[in-house]
């Protein structure tokens, strides 16, 4: 799953109620998701593709590290 589904997801399920199962579950789909843009940015740089899906798959990379960087912040109440 990409990492903006999975944030979109985290957002709504954070908002009705989040158990700590379910978190762990999307930060491990999360660090897979990213661990896969990871690679795909490796051999897109190592192959000197298009600047302009580098700089999008950096984008989502960021976006994705700042999400696990939140879900890692969560608190239990």
């Amino acid at each position: 799953m990409s990492c903006s589904s999975i944030k979109h997801r985290f957002e709504e399920e954070r908002q009705r109620g989040l158990s700590f199962e379910r978190a762990m579950e999307m930060y491990r789909e999360l660090e897979g998701s990213l661990a896969a843009h990871r690679l795909e940015l490796e051999d897109l740089q190592r192959t000197n593709a298009d600047p302009g899906r580098i700089s999008h798959l950096q984008a989502h990379i960021n976006d994705g590290e700042r999400l696990l960087k939140e879900m890692k912040q969560l608190h239990l109440h």
